[in-house]
């Protein structure tokens, strides 16, 4: 995908904004990302008004998919990885395999049926958007979780599906796009042998090397810096070769976190800092690409595919009832079922969709874009009551 020039003062007067944001959430108790996300929608206002369209153009560029998981990914989910409770991960680990896995799937059956009967789109472009709208989205869960000590499996759990499950999504979202042409069976054979097989181990080679390279070399920032690297490294040489970069680098972040010893403090300040930043443009820049007039036109079916995708993360959660060997808190787990970015930059780069003369990729757009700004607002606010007051009977027992 061919970008246009990036206005880079742009880019720096954005990151302030989104600094001034943050202080201002904290002060009235308000999630940072969804301060970001109507400071992004004003912003689009405000353009609108005021017509300065080159200037904020150029920070939407990053939901191209090329900058998007060459640039604003990989630091999240290496972030995400090295946070990650190993001990909690592995003891809700079929569980988490179970809602990236099977979950989607469900989903993805669960959504394209509804709206094929509500909304009356093809079979086809039901299934397309249900593909899209079925990953919880992992910048949007983790942002709203990073802080959350309450509840520690539930959190394992919605975090980890969160990091996985854009795996099977975006597998599914590559096949259908292949569907229609006279090489799917073996796009689709190809695809699941380089995300299931290859990725994995192309991670693992990363990971391994990473640490050997750790072992020889001396001072902070030089390993800082190495990591940094190969972190990026292991992202694009899967994603350059047909696999997931995701699976690949959670695999790499897993080995090289067990390696980090007396200076994991460090790293982890240090990807901090990336990751807050990054996080703050994502968020301001989704908010730029709401079109208002767009969700006009198209705003019952948006309020009905919020309530269907809504329906459809209550019934796959309910279903965690069949693992009883772990405790969740069901509630939190289907409030935190928050989609976001992976759904919008999947939306944002589709292909010309237009049969029988509507444009059915405006309408998946609009369709994704509307869903993913009321989870995000919606669900993170009552996530973030669910995780107060989880936080206040978890004191008051322990004042008893």
């Amino acid at each position: 995908m061919l970008l246009g020039p990036i206005n880079y003062e742009i880019i720096m007067i954005f990151i302030l904004l989104g600094v001034l944001a943050s202080t201002f959430s904290h002060k009235i108790n308000v999630p940072y990302t969804t301060t970001l996300l109507i400071l992004g929608m004003f912003i689009t206002f405000l353009n609108i008004k005021l017509n300065f369209a080159l200037q904020v153009s150029s920070l939407t560029h990053l939901l191209s998919a090329e900058l998007f998981f060459n640039l604003i990914l990989p630091p999240i989910i290496f972030k995400a990885t090295l946070d990650l409770d190993y001990n909690r991960f592995v003891d809700n680990l079929w569980p988490i395999v179970y809602l990236a896995t099977v979950g989607v799937l469900i989903s993805v059956i669960m959504i394209s049926v509804l709206v094929h009967f509500f909304l009356k789109l093809s079979w086809y472009y039901s299934a397309l958007f249900a593909t899209i709208i079925s990953p919880t989205d992992p910048v949007g869960v983790i942002a709203t979780l990073k802080h959350t000590k309450v509840v520690p499996n539930t959190t394992s759990l919605i975090e980890g599906e969160a990091l996985i499950n854009d795996v099977t999504a975006i597998t599914i979202f590559s096949v259908l796009l292949t569907f229609r042409t006279s090489f799917f069976l073996v796009n689709f054979f190809r695809v699941i042998l380089m995300v299931f097989i290859a990725s994995p181990l192309i991670g693992f080679a990363f990971g391994y090397f990473s640490n050997k390279l750790i072992t020889l070399i001396s001072g902070m920032e030089t390993r800082i810096s190495l990591i940094f690297v190969m972190s990026y490294l292991s992202f694009f040489v899967t994603q350059a070769l047909g696999g997931s970069g995701i699976i690949s680098e959670i695999i790499t972040g897993f080995m090289i976190s067990t390696n980090l010893g007396s200076f994991k403090n460090e790293v982890n300040n240090f990807w901090s800092v990336i990751d807050y930043i990054v996080t703050s443009l994502l968020f301001i820049s989704m908010g730029i690409v709401f079109n208002p007039f767009l969700i006009i036109n198209y705003f019952v079916i948006i309020i009905i595919s919020f309530i269907i995708v809504f329906t459809s993360r209550i019934a796959i959660i309910r279903s965690l009832r069949f693992f009883k060997d772990v405790q969740y808190d069901y509630q939190l787990a289907f409030l935190a079922g928050i989609r976001g970015a992976i759904p919008l930059v999947l939306a944002l780069n589709l292909p010309p969709l237009i049969s029988k003369g509507i444009n059915y990729t405006n309408l998946i757009i609009a369709m994704t874009i509307g869903v993913a700004s009321i989870s995000l607002i919606v669900q993170t606010a009552l996530a973030q009551k669910r995780i107060a007051k989880l936080s206040s009977s978890e004191m008051l027992e322990a004042n008893f």
